[in-house]
């Protein structure tokens, strides 16, 4: 199904020549987001939480920790399992959200 796939790519000023999708999923792909996810999660298994502290989406990967410490060292893991299997983990496109949710909201 990917064997000898091309693309070209638009921009402002037309579009590009069509090249050759060498590596990589297929973008565009309905199928494409499903059988990265697939992958992602059988690479990682071994090393995946449980719900909530670990979801997939797509290409993109939530890790849930209550430190920043634990949050850094699951990200450590996470990288380094990636890249012993050949895939890069980014940590400057890594995003942090800090969510305190100490009080009780609604109890009267």
């Amino acid at each position: 199904m990917c064997r000898g796939a091309k693309t070209s790519v638009r921009i402002a000023v037309g579009d590009t020549e069509v090249f050759p999708i060498d590596i990589g999923l297929h973008q565009g792909s309905t199928l494409s987001p499903f059988l990265f996810a697939l992958v992602l999660d059988e690479l990682t298994k071994d090393i995946q939480d449980e719900v909530p502290c670990c979801m997939l989406f797509a290409d993109d990967i939530v890790l849930i920790d209550e430190t920043s410490v634990g949050l850094s060292g699951k990200l450590e893991q996470w990288r380094h399992t990636l890249e012993c299997k050949g895939f890069r983990l980014s940590k400057s496109n890594s995003e942090y959200l800090k969510c305190e949710f100490n009080e009780v909201v609604g109890k009267r």
